[in-house]
């Protein structure tokens, strides 16, 4: 498991975004509601706060880490009580799940 990306979510991209690259040098993608950065591997994403719709991925800053199986990685955490938001599931970059951290933050897994 590799830590793939940090999600941060915004009512102001372009301000935010600003600090990143300040911080951290040019983007690799740009638009007017959401930015990437690349840090070592990691992408740092900084993307517009939207009102998430039913079924919606929620619009909340989270960490996404990487695995070989994302069904079976599911499985196992899953398997040791920890909060599920979102079962396994393909999007557009690949198959991700979602769980709660105790301190309410998300957690999201996807394939690598």
């Amino acid at each position: 498991m590799e830590l793939r990306e940090v999600a941060i979510f915004t009512d102001d991209v372009q301000t935010t975004a600003k600090f990143y690259e300040h911080a951290v040098g040019e983007p690799v993608f740009a638009e007017e509601s959401k930015v990437l950065f690349d840090v070592e591997g990691v992408e740092v994403l900084v993307h517009e706060t939207y009102d998430p719709a039913d079924g919606d991925l929620p619009c909340e800053d989270h960490y996404t880490f990487a695995v070989e199986d994302v069904d079976e990685a599911f499985a196992r955490l899953s398997g040791k009580n920890l909060s599920v938001y979102r079962e396994p599931a393909d999007y557009d970059w690949g198959r991700s799940a979602y769980f709660r951290a105790s301190d309410g933050r998300i957690v999201e897994i996807t394939s690598a």
